[in-house]
């Protein structure tokens, strides 16, 4: 009986196709048999619907689905399958796809389609992206957007590179390994490249140097290891590189000075060694700089201050040494979030970051700094816990705070004698209100998201 069903079933699928593709009393085709079928086959191998066809049996028509779009052909008698997305938005649940959702290898009978976006679509059974995945939608894909699939394994296959037209290509937290695959330097058209949040290992291949057109460059949190390329800097286009997180140690190169179109630059959480090259002085429009958890093992560098559009910086856990030069941010007026904690920083504290206008954060906590912190009562109160003094066992502060405690470490008045062990509360910070006190604000995740969305809308 099962078989029978089955049997059915399936010639009954068969024939409700044949009937929907051939034509309408106007005799307009609406989809050939063969794209038709494959669509059906692609959302039958995804989706938790086994209805689906049923339901949606002229997708680019009569029955739409939200994650589906067609586009007429030349010959204006031919819906085409352009675009297919399938996200917990669309399907309007957390999980959108079925446990065991497979990439089906008949998206080859889909010639037409631009752009193929899963996302947490593969959760349980091991997929991987199959080798003949790319035949012949080669031409023709423009966005490849494969997102936050933990069952997604497997090596990226050298066919990649057939995708001549490809702008968008984002495989973003999934478990994904192998070195980084060389045929993406044939992918010349690509505007963004995000392989963020997986396991890939090995070098940066030369190959890297022929994506000019590269706008979005994103491999944080994966294995790499080895010197950031010099050909990095022949991608002039770039906006936002993001290696944080990898194993790149070595100095930086100084052709990075050539990226004038660079908002943000993370390499925070390698090995990379100071100095850095003093000609970055040259990325204008550089906004974040996060260098966090590197050997920088240097002095603030200078050209820092000269970068007058950063909003935020953070140079924590980089050995730092030497006082902050006292004007070193004074041209920074756009800076919002400074951390310089956990370094060997020394000498007094430059009053002049009171005066940045727009500073809400300022981390200088576990340093060698002295003196007497001479920031404004104001500042101080603005800021709240959002400025962080903690650990610099020589500061001392003649501001009276209030009588109620604080959950930050006591620094010393400096009207105390130094030989006695008095110290003094700092302001109570807790009773601040201010509708960006979080302490796990991350400016430099912001510009993340914003640049997304731009490619993804354009």
């Amino acid at each position: 009986m099962g078989y029978v069903s089955h049997f059915i079933s399936k010639s009954l699928f068969i024939v409700m196709v044949a009937q929907l593709v051939v034509c309408d009393d106007n005799n307009v085709v609406m989809m050939e048999k063969e794209e038709l079928l494959g669509l059906f086959e692609v959302m039958g191998s995804l989706l938790d619907d086994p209805k689906w066809a049923q339901v949606h049996p002229q997708p680019c028509t009569d029955t739409p689905w939200p994650g589906v779009e067609c586009e007429v052909g030349q010959d204006l008698q031919i819906f085409h399958v352009t675009k297919i997305l399938v996200t917990p938005d669309v399907v309007g649940s957390n999980k959108p796809c079925k446990s065991e959702a497979t990439l089906s290898e008949s998206l080859v009978k889909l010639p037409f389609l631009r752009t193929l976006s899963l996302f947490n679509c593969f959760i349980t059974s091991l997929v991987s992206i199959p080798q003949v995945l790319f035949g012949a939608i080669s031409t023709s894909l423009e966005h490849l957007a494969l997102v936050s699939n933990p069952s997604l394994s497997g090596t990226i296959p050298p066919s990649l590179s057939n995708l001549v037209n490809l702008k968008v290509l984002c495989l973003s937290q999934n478990n994904l390994f192998g070195e980084f695959p060389k045929e993406i330097g044939k992918l010349v058209n690509l505007v963004q490249l995000d392989l963020s949040y997986n396991n890939f290992s090995g070098t940066i291949p030369q190959e890297i140097g022929q994506l000019t057109s590269l706008r979005i460059l994103d491999l944080s949190f994966n294995k790499f290891y080895g010197n950031v390329p010099s050909l990095v800097g022949q991608l002039e286009l770039l906006e936002k590189v993001d290696l944080s997180s990898n194993n790149f140690q070595g100095r930086l190169p100084s052709e990075l000075g050539k990226l004038k179109k660079l908002v943000l630059l993370d390499l925070s959480h390698n090995s990379i060694n100071g100095p850095l090259p003093e000609n970055l002085t040259t990325l204008e429009k550089l906004q974040y700089l996060m260098l966090e958890g590197n050997q920088i093992n240097t002095c603030l560098p200078s050209f820092i201050g000269s970068l007058v559009k950063l909003t935020a910086i953070s140079f924590s856990r980089c050995g730092l040494i030497c006082p902050i030069p006292p004007s070193l941010f004074t041209n920074l007026s756009n800076l919002t979030a400074l951390s310089l904690d956990n370094n060997n920083l020394n000498g007094t504290v430059p009053q002049s970051l009171s005066s940045l206008p727009i500073l809400d954060l300022l981390n200088l906590s576990n340093n060698q700094f002295s003196g007497e912190l001479s920031f404004p009562q104001n500042f101080m109160v603005k800021l709240g816990k959002r400025l962080d003094i903690r650990g610099n066992t020589k500061l001392c502060t003649t501001y009276k705070p209030p009588s109620s405690s604080c959950k930050c470490t006591q620094i010393q008045s400096c009207n105390e004698d130094s030989n006695n062990s008095k110290t003094m509360r700092p302001p109570e910070w807790d009773q601040v209100q201010s509708s960006t006190s979080s302490n796990t604000y991350r400016p430099d995740k912001i510009l993340l998201f914003l640049l997304l969305v731009k490619i993804y809308l354009s």
